[in-house]
Formats: C-alpha cells, sequence, structure tokens
C-alpha cells in the first residue's frame, strides 16, 4: 500500500533530485552538493531522466565538483539523446511540412514544445511525438501524412491517431485536451507561432501550457506510469515558469475551468508550490484556487479506475477520458480479473452482455453503481 500511495504523490521526490532541481535554475552549486548528487551513483540503474538532467547540470557548470569518473559517461549520454532525437526529428519534419503545405495549422504538444521552445537548453527522452491540428481538418491531416510506408493506428481516433514510420512514432491529436476541453475558447489565437526547422508551428501560451503540462501528469499519476517521470513534470512546469509575465493564480483557475481541468491542476499546483515554495505560495492556492466540488469523489474515483473521470460540470455530469466505451472496458477488465481470482474461471458470454447492456442503457455515472452491484453479488455468490 505504501509503494501505491507513493504513485498518488506528485511531490514524492528524493532528497537528491530536490537538489538538483534547484541547481539546474540557479548559478551556484557546493562540492558538498555534487556529491550528494553523485554519490553511488549507478548510471545502469538509475532513473533515466534523472541522469540526463544531471548530464546537464555538468554540462551547465563545465564539470565543476563532478567525479572524474562518470564524467566521460554523462557526456556520452547526453550526446547519445541528442542524436536520437535528431533522426526521429527529421522524419517529422517532412511530416510537418506536407501539413504546412496543405495549410492546416499544427500545434506542438507536450515534449516537443518543451524541448524546442520551453526548454530547448536540455535534451529529453520522446518515446514519440505528439502534434495537435484544428479539428475540423484532423480526417483530411490524417489522410495526408499516412503514405505506403507507415503503420497507421486509429484505435483511439476519437481523440487521437498513431502514425509509426522505423520506429518513429507521432500521435496526431484531435483535441489538445481531453474530451475537447479547449472547445470554444481562444486557445489557438493565444497561441505563439514560431520555426520549427524551417516549417511553421504553434505552441500554447504560458498559461495554457502550464495547465496543459499538469493535466497530462495528473494523468500520468492515476495511469500508472508517473513514477520515473516524477522529476520531469517539475522541471518543465518549472522552465514553462519562466516564460510568464506575471503568474496569476486566479487566471490560472479561469483557464482550467474553460479547459476542464480544474481537478488534475488542483491535484498538482500544490505539489509545484512545494519544490518551488518562492514561486507559487500555498497560502495563495488555497485562498485563490478553492477546491471543486466533489473533488474528493473524483480522487478516489480516478485512484480507483485510473485518469477515467475529468470533473463534474454544473449538473454534475462525469467527462469520461476518451469516452464510456474506455470506462467500460477498464470496469470490465477489473471485473473480469475480479471473477477469475475467485472462481477461476472466465465466462465470455457474459462479459460480452455485460458490455453490449451497459453501452446500450447506461451512462457513466450508473456504470459505475453497477460494477458495485456486480462485485457484491460476486462475494455473495462465491461464499
Amino acid at each position: 500500500m505504501c509503494n501505491e500511495m507513493y504513485d498518488y504523490n506528485p511531490s514524492n521526490l528524493t532528497d537528491r533530485e530536490k537538489i538538483l532541481l534547484s541547481f539546474l535554475f540557479s548559478s551556484s552549486n557546493t562540492e558538498e552538493d555534487i556529491n550528494t548528487l553523485t554519490c553511488g551513483l549507478n548510471i545502469d540503474k538509475e532513473n533515466e531522466n534523472y541522469i540526463l538532467l544531471l548530464s546537464c547540470l555538468g554540462l551547465k557548470t563545465d564539470w565543476q565538483y563532478f567525479p572524474k569518473n562518470i564524467i566521460a559517461n554523462l557526456e556520452a549520454i547526453h550526446k547519445f539523446r541528442q542524436a536520437k532525437n535528431i533522426f526521429k526529428i527529421n522524419w517529422l519534419i517532412e511530416k510537418i511540412k506536407i501539413l504546412n503545405q496543405a495549410n492546416i495549422s499544427v500545434m506542438l504538444l507536450k515534449g516537443l514544445a518543451l524541448k524546442y521552445y520551453y526548454a530547448k537548453d536540455y535534451p529529453r527522452i520522446m518515446s514519440d511525438f505528439d502534434i495537435a491540428v484544428p479539428e475540423e481538418k484532423y480526417d483530411k491531416a490524417i489522410k495526408l501524412l499516412v503514405d505506403d510506408k507507415s503503420i497507421y493506428s486509429g484505435r483511439s481516433a476519437a481523440y487521437h491517431s498513431e502514425i509509426e514510420s522505423d520506429g518513429r512514432r507521432l500521435e496526431v491529436h484531435r483535441w489538445i485536451f481531453k474530451n475537447n476541453g479547449e472547445k470554444n475558447t481562444d486557445i489557438w489565437e493565444r497561441s505563439q507561432q514560431i520555426n520549427f526547422f524551417g516549417t511553421k508551428v504553434y505552441v500554447m501560451c504560458p498559461q495554457d501550457m502550464f495547465i496543459h503540462q499538469l493535466d497530462n501528469r495528473c494523468k500520468d499519476i492515476f495511469n500508472g506510469v508517473f513514477r520515473n517521470r516524477r522529476i520531469n513534470w517539475i522541471f518543465d512546469c518549472r522552465n514553462i515558469y519562466r516564460f510568464f509575465d506575471k503568474f496569476d493564480i486566479q487566471e490560472m483557475y479561469s483557464r482550467a475551468e474553460q479547459f476542464c481541468s480544474l481537478y488534475s491542476v488542483r491535484y498538482m499546483l500544490p505539489a509545484f508550490s512545494e519544490i518551488f515554495p518562492d514561486l507559487i505560495d500555498k497560502t495563495e492556492i488555497e485562498t485563490k484556487f478553492p477546491y471543486p466540488q466533489k473533488y474528493n469523489l473524483w480522487l478516489k474515483r480516478n485512484i480507483r479506475f485510473g485518469n477515467l473521470f475529468i470533473q463534474y460540470t454544473e449538473n454534475y455530469v462525469i467527462k469520461s477520458n476518451i469516452g464510456t466505451v474506455r470506462l467500460i472496458d477498464a470496469i470490465l477488465l477489473n471485473f473480469s480479473h475480479y471473477f477469475v481470482w475467485r472462481t477461476e474461471k472466465f465466462l465470455s458470454p457474459f462479459n460480452f452482455g455485460f458490455i453490449k447492456y451497459c453501452k446500450e442503457n447506461l451512462n457513466i455515472d450508473d456504470i459505475v453503481e453497477v460494477w458495485k452491484k456486480y462485485i457484491s453479488r460476486l462475494q455473495i455468490f462465491n461464499k
């Protein structure tokens, strides 16, 4: 249980991770603190993101106080990551040129926007690329990008599509925020156009980028992939923060509300404040960014089911991440695992019937209640 709760604490960094973050944004360090960062360091077993940021610190400080026996390894890791990204980027540039020629706007998301605008002096691990196009041009963009050398996956086409080629993967997003949270907002108008290796692309304004980053990392927590990325989100948000003319928490609340991200931002913001208390005051968060209605229920359900609930609307209706089908699949998966564990049987016809019934007759809130009732029945049945 302790390990599980560790994963749900976004500010749960080790001491040396906190020291590393502070040094990356300061102009001085001591030999004692560098020793803290490198003592007992096993490059082969350490979190790769920590190692990569440590190499950035070494280059930034001209390796002052770093043990000589690890400098060569850290330099090699830094260069390798840069070279690997360049190999992938060349393919991405060709794809963006196709969209530029078709007059389809392209917005860089997540690591791309961070690497090539908000934190361009630092290498990062990018397993794939994320871009967004205007929703009305989404279908046209997919047709243009898929060729005979690409593998196309439309498994999440309601939200995004994946295009792969020789180990390179591009996710083209129909929506920037989950469930089209940015609909009817000015997110594209507030974005900034930049030159991206000879192509024209957009990046979100600092306020929107900050919210998007918090929202996505919150998703990682509930999807169980946060632990190895725990230092990255703080580092990325700190870089975005540098672009604020003024951090206005009330504006942050207003934008998060427009993007249907109040719950996730409220969950992550105090953690950022805990690491950088001089930038955002926790007291200000409490007074100017109040907990949304039914916040505890949102938190409980996301921990239980994964990142499937975004927030309640004014009518107390739950919005799902990708849709009812994904929620049904998650519930069914848990249900099936439970059933196999209790009876060592798997009744496929019953499960298919359960899916069909949910799709045709139930909304998301109802499905949660059905899930509870079915669990109860199994417990009685198997006594």
